[in-house]
């Protein structure tokens, strides 16, 4: 059976995580998952986990670093990350960062419990 799904931003209640950071989980399915994520400036999250990650800067600019990679990212910018890469972003500049997120299989650990 089709489902088609819609949702507004503004109708999603957001998740405080890290030191002032909101999420909100978006559209998801039993295989991906959108998220929105927005950090104050000076924000970090340092961390892995088993799923493959899409990513792009709407708003802010970003310091993200795996392994031994470092790259500047501004409005515009998208990345990916492989399953347990561990990555951490750091909001950078004077304005919050505002990313846009897609995760394979979706983050059950952001999903309310059933």
């Amino acid at each position: 059976m089709l489902v088609m799904k819609v949702l507004n931003i503004n109708e999603v209640e957001g998740e405080k995580f890290s030191k002032g950071a909101v999420r909100k989980i978006l559209v998801h399915s039993d295989n991906m998952m959108i998220v929105y994520n927005e950090a104050p400036p000076g924000g970090k999250l340092s961390h892995s986990h088993p799923h493959e990650q899409m990513g792009y800067i709407i708003k802010g600019n970003a310091k993200l670093t795996a392994g031994d990679k470092e790259a500047m990212l501004r409005a515009g910018s998208s990345y990916s990350l492989e399953p347990y890469e561990h990555h951490e972003f750091e909001a950078i500049g004077d304005e919050p960062l505002v990313v846009l997120d897609v995760f394979h299989p979706p983050r059950e650990d952001y999903l309310p419990s059933k």
